[in-house]
């Protein structure tokens, strides 16, 4: 039994009714016992938003619906000043994938420049010469029309220069301490398989060492004297190639002065006298992105070779037809001869019987 000193906090003198007391005290009860219940189940609820109808007839929806296997992602860095001006990823080339080179901007101007020297070892064939090169010149090469938006460099590729012309360069290359420079060449789609055969050669001159290589002659002047005109810049160079979108990646040993340095004329154009002093490595193929300017087709050697081949058949054919028709002509000329001769014949022995 509780004493009454332990119910001295209530009233009893209160107006209100004992039983309404009660009344409110299980109706608050009752309240609590459904808002315990209604939490028990949220807590119970499935992780997956799907139906278990659905996820018994489809059962690879089960990883893709369920809250507890979505990876959370990592929150996002703020994005400063800097970040607005991220580098795009370069894309990659034929000779990349040739030479397995990474399209990043990793070298600047001042390491390639002081890494430009040739050691024995990129010395010894043509092959490491041309990947050195390029290891080299590539982040130029690369950025040589970032100044042009209208112009894209679509492929770079590797250019199957002929044997010849690689021994008489890397004799050349043997003989000097300098490092070659890079240059562009620009030319008609017609004379590039030429150019990859002979070589780059000096017009209105005979070729020194390969007596079949061809005498060309004067297509743009020489205001420089007479040489193979290049160019260090790559627009320069494009101006020269009018029905072609591909240019001539070079490396050229120019003739140098006392203090070592090379005369450069203007629109940054070098003249090489002697034709083993440069050699063709690459092809550059652009693309054009305005309306003004039309593209043309790149060079491609395997297409040249089969239509070559095509017209030598052509030419053979019809060489062979004309044969045949000629020694018709022939034949029916001795056919005749032979028989007015007969008809002579017998006309004079008619003619002595009679």
């Amino acid at each position: 039994m509780s004493s009454d000193s332990d119910y001295g906090d209530f009233d009893y003198n209160s107006s209100q009714n004992s039983l309404s007391i009660d009344y409110q005290i299980d109706q608050f009860e009752f309240r609590h016992c459904i808002k315990s219940k209604k939490t028990k189940q949220k807590n119970r609820k499935a992780s997956c938003s799907v139906s278990r109808k659905t996820l018994k007839s489809q059962p690879t929806l089960l990883r893709v619906n369920c809250i507890n296997s979505k990876i959370t992602l990592k929150a996002k860095r703020k994005p400063f000043r800097y970040d607005h001006y991220v580098q795009e990823k370069q894309p990659s080339f034929e000779c990349d994938e040739e030479f397995q080179e990474t399209s990043t901007l990793t070298h600047t101007n001042l390491e390639s420049k002081s890494s430009k020297r040739l050691t024995p070892e990129h010395r010894q064939s043509f092959s490491s010469f041309r990947r050195y090169f390029y290891q080299i010149n590539q982040q130029e090469i690369k950025s040589s029309l970032e100044q042009c938006s209208q112009i894209k460099i679509t492929n770079i590729r590797l250019a199957s220069v002929d044997e010849h012309v690689q021994k008489d360069f890397m004799k050349q290359l043997n003989n000097t301490s300098y490092f070659p420079n890079l240059v562009y060449h620009g030319t008609a789609l017609k004379n590039i398989t030429s150019i990859l055969h002979y070589g780059l050669l000096i017009p209105n001159q005979a070729h020194p060492s390969n007596s079949e290589a061809p005498i060309i002659k004067v297509a743009h002047g020489k205001a420089y004297g007479n040489g193979i005109y290049c160019s260090q810049t790559a627009v320069y160079s494009l101006s020269y190639t009018h029905d072609t979108n591909t240019i001539l990646i070079c490396a050229a040993m120019p003739k140098r002065n006392k203090s070592g340095m090379v005369k450069i004329h203007s629109g940054n154009i070098l003249v090489v006298t002697h034709v083993s002093q440069i050699i063709p490595l690459f092809l550059l193929d652009v693309a054009y992105l305005s309306h003004s300017n039309i593209n043309h087709p790149c060079f491609d050697e395997q297409k040249i070779l089969r239509t070559n081949e095509k017209t030598e058949k052509k030419k053979k054919k019809i060489s062979a037809d004309i044969s045949r028709k000629y020694l018709r002509k022939i034949l029916n000329c001795m056919n005749d001869e032979n028989r007015k001769h007969e008809q002579y014949q017998e006309r004079s022995y008619l003619t002595y019987f009679d």
